[in-house]
Parts: C-alpha cells; structure tokens; sequence
C-alpha cells in the first residue's frame, strides 16, 4: 500500500513538472507563404520562379543574447531546380532575411536596413551563430539578429546560399529569432530557377518543409507555424507564338542572272506573353538595356529583392557561382534562325536589328526600327541586335552590341545587313533582345537578303525559328530547341518555255526540231548553257519525256522526232522546258521518204510563260 501511494506521489510530481513545461513553452511565430506566380516559357530550361516569400508574425521572443536556434528550409518543385550550381550543390539560390537593402522600417542598420551580409560558403551545411537581441525605437522593442553575443552591434549574416539536390533546394541553419507582437519578420528564397520543359504547362507548384537546422540550437522549428505549405510559384505556357513565329513574305528567285542583294523575305518571332522576351537586366533609370548587354560587362542593377522582367533575377555580389554574381544572367533573351540546305553558292544576309514592314513582299517597305546611327540610343525602342559567334558566347570584350556596322557596297539604303557564315549548306542568325516592354507582346522581325551568282545552285531553303541557345544548358538563359522546319526562300532554274504545237513522225513525215540559246548576244547578256526537256502529248504511243545534252550559250541543238526513243508514229504537240534563258525554237515538218512527192512547213515556237501555273484567259505568246 505504502509503495502505491509513493508511485502516486511521483507521478502527480510529474504531472505538476509537465504542467509547468508546457506553461513555459514558447509561442511559434505565424508565418504565411505568398509568391507572385511569374509566367515562364516552356521552353526554358533555366526559367525564373517566383520568389517564395515567408511573412512571419508573433512567436515569443527569445533571451536577449541567446543564441538563436535554427531551421533548414527546403523547396520542391515538380522538376529539376537548374540556378547555377559549382561543385557541391552551392548555388545562386538564396534566402534573405528581412529583405536586407530594401531600406524601410524602424530599426536602423538591422532588418530592411541592414546591408545584404552572407553567410559564408564554408558554413553552407551549418549556418552562422546568430544571437537575439532586443532594441527599442520611439518606446518601441524589436527583435533583432545581432552577430555579437554582448550587445546588438551590426546584423547578423542575412543571405544564406542554398544547396540544390534535383528538384529541392535547401538552406541550412538558417536562425530564427520570432518578432514577437511588434514587428514581422520575413523569409524571402529567391533566384531558384527549373527547367520548364521537362513537364507540362501549367501551374508549377513549391513545397516548402520547415526541420530542425544543422547550425547552434537546432530546435528553430519548433518557432515556426506555416499556415499553408504550398504556393503557385510559375505558370508554363509556350514562350513563342508559333502562328507568328514563322518565314514571311519568302521570295522565289531564279538564277537567270546574278542576284545583288535580292530580298528574299523575313523571319518573324512573336512573344506569346508579355515578358516572353527579356533583356539581360532591367534598365537603369533614364537608360538603356544595351547598356546592361552581356557584352557591357557585368555590373549588377538588380540589387533589391522582389521581381524583375529580365533573364536575371536578385543580383547579390557577395555570393559569386563558378566566377558569376549570383542572379545575374549571361545575357538578355537571344531568336535564332537556322537556314537550311541553302543552295551552294548563294549568301545569306540579315538585318543587323529588327525591322518595320514586316508583312510586306516590298523591300523599300522594310525599315529599320531603330537609329541607325547609334542603336543603343534607343531607351523606349524594342530593339534586337544581331551577335556575332556562336549563340551561348558571353562576350565581355567586343564592342557593344548596339554598334551598326557599315553597309557593304550595294546593300540595300537604310538597312544595316550582315553576312551570315554558310557551312555545308547551314547558316545561323542569332538577334539578342537588348530593349523590350515588358507588359506588351511583341513581334520582333528581321529582313532576309541573298545575294547569288548567274546560274546558281538551284535549291529550297527552309528555316527554324526559336530561341536561343539551345546548344548548351550551362548559360543562362538556355531552352530547348522545339522548332519545325518552314520553306524560306526559294532558288529556281531560270528556264525559256517553248511551245511546238504539231510535231509528226508517222505516215512517212518525221519532224526536225531546233532549239537556238540566244544567250550571247551584244547586250551583254550573261552566258548560260542547259539542256532542254521535251513532253509530249498527242496520239498512241506517246513516247516518255526527252533531254537534250546541254545547249552551249550561242549555239543550236537540234534532233528529229523519230530519233527520240518510242517516237515513231507519234502526232501531238510538245512542251519544252530549257534550263537558260532567251531560247527561241523552230520545227521543220515534211514527208522525208515520199518518191512521188514533197510536202513540207516549217513554224518557229512561241514562248510560254514559264511560271508554275498558266493563266486561264487568252495566253499571249511570244516568238
């Protein structure tokens, strides 16, 4: 009995103990999670999330000089997280807190006035110490991060670098000290970027998980209430309009003749969202994006937390990846045009920058869009600029990219063109959009010259269009290729069409046939050779199509019907397509083995028009 009533004793001690604990225990701050749902391009493979912002409020404020306890943050997204990463998983990926460098709030150097201050990479797995103290304004206490365990001082480290594994990164050791009922303290993980094409479009959804930290105290967790654990970070849909995103006005040109500079047609890219196109950063104030192009150096503008409409993100110097300041792109968004099986020969010129009058089959329609003087020098223009090397080259030394180059002799007045290199029939143009407006969708448009020698190659040229690069995922930004091949310009074989209406080799009559190339002449004509290619129409057997060998500029090829093969006893007409101009033909009909008597005629043979389709109303010929 006496042994029942100690153990009861001993658990009401207990009891007692528990409650006073539990009276002790302190109050976790509340904290909601908000994010801005960014629209990015699915086919980005390094595409910005919205920043995921945490707003905490109340909690139980710790100990002045206590050691703050810690968590480890870690977001999930549905695909691989792709920010720059070195060796190790540290990336461009950060958490801040308390937004530092915004410069707003009650307490002087603390908070959002504190200067952005990192932990330093060493301490990427534990954090830095962090000590709580509290400093009153205007009759006012606030919870602050000092690094001193004696008095509050400077600020504690607020940047911390986060580690990417996959599709999660985490933040280690990340202090919390609760605000208590006066203030608000915030969580801000910033410059996460995903590869939006490896899912579906649509919504791209965060999970945020709240554990113990790796750093001193490491019970942080216990400090923090998430009223949600989820948020909408992106929404993917396609960057590119693919109905605007294609080959207009392409031209079809013959190779007669040379052809000087020739316009043959525009490429066109179309934002499918405002903000599809993005420069590398956002301007400064009063100036221009070009000034902040890849090959302008790499001075940060973006150096306050919240959203921006470019390829970077939260520009912090104090955290460097592989050489780069996190959050700053490589460049702005660059449109590629990849022109295929360009015929041997020919040169391909585009507009230096994007141009008006992009609708229109009239080269004087085409305009630039920009000063040609000094393209930089346009603040408010959307403006791409023609690069130079390949399509992920971050070039920091060049001239900038708004220098127009001179206009080659002949070249089109007005429109700052360049060659593009031809390699195995292959060529590549890569803009890069240096002004853009962010809240419009934008058509960018670039004009197509050719220039070919007399008799060229013949050829259909086709074209891709998107954007760029796509040859390396290492810069930023970097997308996928998902572009389709459309017909561009078109090299045919200049050609004389004749008609010879009554051909005959039956009954006796055969029929000789001429064909003059009248391509030397005194008018300077270029000179042409080609063959002729006969079909045949008229009576059983109608025999198959006949090639002549090559006509020589200035000579006379000739045959009789019944020397084509399976053309005894045929009576019809014939079409006879030459591979030159200025062919002009003759026929010369008569009953060769007649004893008794002779019939003959002779006629010359109008010329058609050599298009692909005749015109239904009365056909005027030429002799």
């Amino acid at each position: 009995m006496a042994a029942f009533r100690r153990c009861i004793l001993a658990l009401a001690v207990l009891a007692i103990f528990a409650g006073l604990a539990s009276a002790q225990a302190p109050t976790p701050m509340t904290c909601n999670l908000s994010s801005l749902n960014t629209t990015a391009r699915a086919e980005g493979k390094n595409e910005l999330a919205s920043d995921l912002l945490l707003t905490c409020t109340g909690g139980t404020v710790l100990t002045p000089g206590a050691v703050a306890p810690t968590v480890n943050f870690t977001l999930t997204l549905p695909s691989t997280i792709t920010s720059r990463t070195a060796t190790g998983g540290a990336s461009e990926a950060l958490l801040l807190i308390d937004d530092p460098g915004v410069l707003g709030g009650p307490v002087p150097n603390f908070g959002t006035n504190a200067n952005p201050t990192a932990c330093p990479t060493a301490n990427i797995n534990t954090g830095c110490t962090t000590y709580d103290f509290n400093v009153v304004v205007s009759g006012v206490g606030y919870a602050v991060m000092s690094n001193s365990a004696t008095s509050a001082t400077t600020t504690a480290p607020n940047v911390y670098q986060g580690v990417v594994s996959g599709n999660s990164v985490s933040f280690f050791g990340v202090p919390v000290v609760p605000p208590g009922s006066t203030s608000t303290r915030t969580f801000r993980i910033t410059n996460v970027r995903f590869n939006a094409n490896q899912g579906s479009t649509g919504a791209v959804i965060g999970s945020l998980t709240v554990q113990g930290g790796n750093g001193a105290g490491g019970s942080g967790a216990t400090l923090i209430s998430l009223n949600q654990t989820q948020a909408t970070l992106a929404t993917v849909q396609a960057g590119l309009n693919t109905t605007g995103t294609k080959w207009g006005a392409g031209t079809t040109l013959n190779n007669c003749q040379a052809n000087s500079f020739a316009y043959a047609g525009t490429v066109s890219f179309a934002e499918n969202f405002a903000s599809a196109f993005r420069t590398r950063q956002q301007p400064a104030t009063g100036g221009s994006a070009a000034q902040n192009s890849a090959q302008n150096g790499s001075t940060p503008t973006q150096t306050v937390p919240g959203s921006y409409f470019s390829e970077s993100g939260y520009e912090f110097s104090g955290v460097t990846v592989n050489g780069v300041t996190a959050g700053l792109a490589d460049f702005g968004t660059r449109l590629k045009a990849v022109f295929n099986n360009i015929p041997t020969g020919t040169q391909v010129w585009v507009s230096f920058g994007n141009v008006n009058g992009a609708n229109s089959s009239n080269a004087g329609a085409i305009s630039p869009v920009y000063n040609t003087t000094n393209a930089g020098s346009n603040v408010t223009t959307s403006f791409a600029a023609l690069i130079n090397g390949a399509e992920n080259v971050v070039d920091t030394t060049s001239a900038p990219l708004a220098t127009v180059p001179a206009a080659p002799l002949g070249a089109p007045a007005g429109i700052p063109i360049v060659q593009l290199t031809v390699s195995s029939g292959t060529a590549t143009a890569v803009w890069e959009v240096l002004n853009d407006n962010p809240s419009a969708s934008e058509t960018f448009t670039f004009a197509v010259y050719l220039v070919t020698p007399a008799q060229a190659t013949t050829g259909q040229a086709t074209v891709n269009l998107g954007f760029a690069p796509t040859a390396t995922s290492t810069t930023i930004p970097s997308f996928a290729d998902t572009s389709t091949a459309a017909n561009a310009f078109n090299i045919t074989q200049c050609k004389t069409v004749l008609l010879y209406p009554y051909i005959t080799s039956a009954n006796g009559f055969d029929t000789g046939i001429a064909v003059a190339n009248t391509t030397s002449d005194i008018y300077g004509t270029a000179a042409q050779a080609g063959a002729c290619t006969f079909t045949f129409y008229g009576t059983t057997p109608v025999p198959a199509a006949y090639t002549t060998a090559s006509i020589p500029a200035g000579t006379v090829g000739q045959f009789t019907m019944s020397s084509v093969p399976g053309g005894t006893g045929f009576t019809g007409y014939a079409i006879a397509s030459c591979a030159f101009q200025y062919a002009h033909g003759f026929a010369f009909v008569a009953d060769w083995t007649s004893t008794i008597q002779s019939s003959a005629m002779g006629y010359l043979a109008p010329i058609l028009s050599s298009s692909t389709t005749r015109d239904p109303s009365p056909e005027t010929v030429k002799f």
